[in-house]
């Protein structure tokens, strides 16, 4: 019987597949982890796993926050926005980012959602307009964003 043409291919697809498995796994993007900082700027990602970070800035700035195919908790009660608005770009694909933020925050969103969703507590989204302002932009698909504390 002889072979087709695209027989090679399909080995080296399944071998590409095999090898980001490992770097996956090995990278520690998959484990849980935890962790308490004092950084003014927020750069965090949960990939096929679960994430809980603790931000303690006296002057944060803003940041990053993604979630693909995993959970990402990111808990900003403790922290003091460095001006009166910062921004937090948020992607989620197949996944879920939750922001946890101090009560007297503001919080706008513009985010983009497909075949998911993104949640801002009603508190949040009413709060007075002299309290400094969280503005999250980003987008969010098959996976769920939540604002709240």
């Amino acid at each position: 019987m002889a072979r087709g043409p695209y027989a090679g291919r399909g080995m080296l697809g399944i071998v590409a597949i095999m090898l980001l498995g490992v770097l996956l796994a090995e990278s520690g993007a998959t484990r849980d982890s935890t962790a308490a900082e004092d950084e003014a700027w927020l750069d965090s990602a949960a990939i096929m796993g679960s994430v809980t970070h603790r931000n303690l800035s006296g002057a944060f700035r803003g940041g990053e926050a993604a979630a693909v195919m995993g959970r990402l908790e990111v808990d900003l009660r403790d922290a003091t926005m460095a001006r009166d608005e910062i921004v937090i770009e948020v992607d989620v694909l197949m996944g879920r980012v939750e922001l946890l933020v101090p009560e007297e925050w503001s919080v706008v969103s513009e985010v983009d959602a497909a075949l998911g969703g993104a949640e801002i507590s009603p508190a949040h989204r009413d709060a007075d307009a002299a309290a400094p302002r969280l503005v999250v932009r980003g987008g969010v698909v098959m996976g769920r964003l939540y604002v709240g504390e």
